[in-house]
């Protein structure tokens, strides 16, 4: 979490600095390097970066997460 978000900002929609990194079999994986209470900070922080960032509604990235890891389940 980044020291700039307070309690008060929970409420708001937190945004995740997420790097893509390429992998040498040719696939992409991508990490979150930071958590920030605006997207506008979160923006400044990828433009920091020398590498490849996007920012992204924390929100977006739990639900996408939960549906990627429900795909493989058979019941």
């Amino acid at each position: 979490w980044s020291s700039d978000v307070c309690s008060s900002d929970l409420m708001n929609t937190l945004y995740a600095l997420v790097l893509t990194l390429a992998m040498t079999n040719g696939d992409y994986q991508e990490a979150v390097i930071g958590v920030f209470g605006s997207e506008r900070e979160c923006l400044s922080a990828a433009s920091e970066q020398s590498s490849v960032t996007n920012c992204y509604p924390v929100e977006k990235i739990i639900r996408a997460d939960e549906v990627q890891a429900g795909e493989g389940i058979n019941l």
